[in-house]
């Protein structure tokens, strides 16, 4: 994922919920997702837990802002990660939550490219002291893949065919 790809706000929260799982390798449902998006623990949710499944299926992709600024809080990511063209998770991270690298950036601002390139390479300089490449950064931090275990509760519903031969099977005693 590049900058400004457009990667759809369906593949972003998807890889958002991965980063959610539990010790069991459970995500979150879209209930407790919603019940997150309220700006106090007992405030009102900025989405129902349909808007979230929405979001998520990809069948809705236009929230709101206040729906936008809900879901960034749920999922503890930076608002703009969420928005269209805006990708590198990592990078929107450290800008968000690092005062630092806010700052060394306004510093730059007036410097043109130039300015850039001697704040890059003094980075790269500063990760080689501390024995860190700077090759291995994923725009996107990567994650280990786990299998989610099916979530007991209501069986899927059958189609006509699938019920049939289920209830086949179950008479025949296969």
């Amino acid at each position: 994922m590049s900058p400004g790809l457009d990667v759809p706000l369906s593949s972003k929260l998807a890889l958002l919920i991965r980063r959610m799982r539990d010790r069991d390798g459970k995500a979150p449902s879209t209930r407790s997702i919603a019940a997150a998006t309220a700006e106090t623990p007992d405030g009102k949710p900025a989405l129902t837990h349909q808007v979230v499944n929405d979001l998520l299926n990809g069948t809705k992709d236009n929230p709101s802002v206040n729906q936008v600024a809900g879901l960034a809080r749920a999922f503890e990511a930076p608002i703009a990660y969420l928005l269209p063209g805006y990708n590198g998770l990592t990078s929107l991270g450290v800008y968000e939550r690092q005062p630092a690298a806010r700052e060394a950036l306004r510093l730059i601002h007036d410097l043109g490219e130039t300015g850039a390139a001697e704040l890059l390479e003094a980075a790269r300089e500063i990760r080689l002291r501390h024995n860190k490449s700077d090759l291995d950064i994923p725009e996107v931090p990567t994650l280990p893949e786990t299998v989610e275990p099916p979530r007991p509760g209501r069986r899927r519903r059958l189609s006509f065919t699938e019920a049939a031969e289920r209830a086949v099977s179950d008479l025949e005693g296969t």
